[in-house]
């Protein structure tokens, strides 16, 4: 008899853990969440929220309070290329774009460290009921067809305990040791170097020199990293990143190798510095042979791992907890067959192959690409919004035999397996974007002359818009064109956001034909 059960444990409490703690939560699942670490990190990692991780935390209502924590310096937005703080400067090139620059997404990215994102994430994740428990380690854990059960160690007081999981999400990072407990290998290029982070204090003031940037690259014989500001205008706290050879670790470089790292990428020999703190990761790339052995499911740096170039590693760890979610509760409050769990592999197994190819292009291009990997480079904005699901959760219609993963999200097809075209919509006189009322539910999207889908709608539970109720032309033109619908038309969006299905046009037996499209959807029968 197990001391305590829950129906999802996560491991880990890191950025995507917290993630998983939060979108369950406000599925209305209470999940436990332990991590060994006594506290969030302090050291940033993951350096910013891409504005598809911003979309769904939007529509949590949480943009205003990711925003209100971003990097000090973020308001700069430029990156500056030197030789060293102090040296030559190289160039400056543009930084991430607070808003969407192409329309297709809702929003555009936010500059936030890990540090300061994840405890937005702890907070709302909390006071939506999740059990959150930090300095707690799960020491072991055997799994059955009905569920899991797992042993807990305070490390506080070293007391044990036993819970009893229906579903355990692993997201312990790339070291993975769940995902090599159960003998789930890797594929993929392997690794290339290490990533160091010191965080310091020092004045920098002077050599900064009223110059504005977010972050900048230092590239000189003694140290080639990133250099960023962690404190306000008053603060001297920074954080230097600088790359290790392959093999080596932050544990060899003492604190005054650490000095001398610094005083190299500033630019000046016996510059005052005090060491807080310094860590290692490594830069590598691949992907998990199986996202899900069964009932533990994988999800973020246990899954996949990609180099820190493009920002993409951390927020597609979120994406994996957003896609995951609806799932689990829809399953564990009996609205879906428990097929609905092998769509998550399906689906973002496909997108961590093509999204960690993307990273290690931009993470050689600092050295040159040969022919093939720069032929198979994508603009930024598809690789964030142009994924393509083919899996049991999505109605393919007849005819589709395209089988890339992704497409370009700036011309969008509107055909199932795709996310939703962004779309502002309005509802009681008040404009809200498309993806604002993503949060949770199903909608059917219908076209202006399809007020036959209503009915059927409400009587599924399916929340239901008509384009052209309150819209203004433009839009209704906009979304006709981008869904590929006629105006009696209608189109079926899961709760994360992508197209399950759509009708071209009007349908004989419109109640019919929905109850089907979600029973497949979900799995049913």
């Amino acid at each position: 008899m197990a001391d305590e059960t829950t129906e999802v444990l996560i491991v880990g409490g890191s950025m995507v853990g917290l993630a998983q703690a939060l979108f369950l939560a406000r599925q209305g699942i209470r999940p436990l969440l332990v991590e060994r670490h006594a506290e969030i990190s302090a050291h940033p990692r993951a350096q910013a929220a891409s504005p598809r991780t911003m979309e769904l935390l939007r529509a949590l209502g949480l943009e205003d309070a990711v925003r209100a924590r971003e990097n000090p310096h973020a308001q700069y937005g430029d990156i500056l290329q030197a030789e060293s703080l102090t040296g030559a400067e190289l160039g400056r090139f543009d930084g991430p774009f607070r808003h969407d620059p192409n329309d297709v997404g809702t929003t555009g990215w936010t500059l936030i460290g890990q540090d300061r994102l994840e405890p937005v994430l702890r907070e709302r994740a909390a006071e939506l009921g999740a059990d959150i428990r930090f300095a707690t380690e799960m020491t072991g854990f055997t799994q059955d067809a009905e569920g899991v059960t797992a042993v807990l160690r305070d490390l506080g007081d070293g007391s044990e305990r036993t819970v009893r999981a229906r579903y355990l999400v692993a997201a312990d990072g790339s070291r993975a040791p769940i995902r090599a407990s159960l003998g789930i290998g890797h594929h993929g290029p392997g690794v290339f170097g290490r990533q160091m982070n010191i965080v310091f204090h020092a004045d920098l003031d002077p050599y900064v020199a009223g110059r504005t940037f977010f972050l900048c690259f230092v590239s000189n014989p003694a140290v080639k990293g990133v250099l960023g500001k962690l404190g306000g205008a008053d603060s001297d706290r920074w954080v230097l990143a600088p790359s290790l050879p392959p093999g080596a670790d932050h544990r060899a470089y003492g604190t005054e190798d650490c000095v001398e790292l610094v005083r190299a990428a500033v630019g000046v020999p016996g510059l005052p510095v005090t060491v807080e703190s310094a860590t290692s990761w490594e830069i590598a790339a691949w992907v998990a042979d199986r996202f899900r052995s069964g009932r533990v499911l994988l999800a973020g740096d246990c899954a996949h791992v990609m180099p820190p170039t493009g920002g993409f590693g951390g927020n597609m760890g979120i994406q994996d907890a957003h896609n995951l979610a609806w799932k689990l509760a829809r399953v564990l409050r009996h609205e879906a067959g428990p097929g609905l769990l092998d769509t998550y592999e399906q689906e973002r197994a496909p997108v961590a192959e093509f999204t960690v190819d993307q990273g290690v292009i931009r993470y050689l291009q600092r050295s040159g690409l040969d022919e093939a990997a720069a032929a198979r480079h994508r603009p930024e904005t598809t690789v964030l919004f142009g994924q393509v699901y083919r899996s049991g959760a999505v109605v393919a219609e007849a005819g589709d035999d395209d089988t890339g993963v992704v497409e370009d999200p700036t011309a969008p097809s509107g055909r199932p397996g795709t996310r939703a075209p962004h779309l502002p919509l309005v509802r009681q006189g008040k404009e809200i974007p498309l993806h604002d009322l993503l949060d949770g539910d199903f909608w059917l999207l219908a076209g202006p002359d399809g007020t036959g889908w209503r009915e059927p709608a409400a009587a599924l539970g399916v929340s239901f818009h008509r384009v052209g109720a309150e819209e203004p032309a433009e839009v209704v033109a906009r979304f006709l064109t981008r869904y590929g619908v006629e105006e009696s038309g209608a189109v079926l969006l899961r709760p994360d956001g992508f197209i399950a299905w759509r009708s071209g046009g009007a349908e004989g037996d419109p109640d019919g034909s929905l109850t089907a499209v979600l029973d497949a959807v979900l799995r049913r029968g």
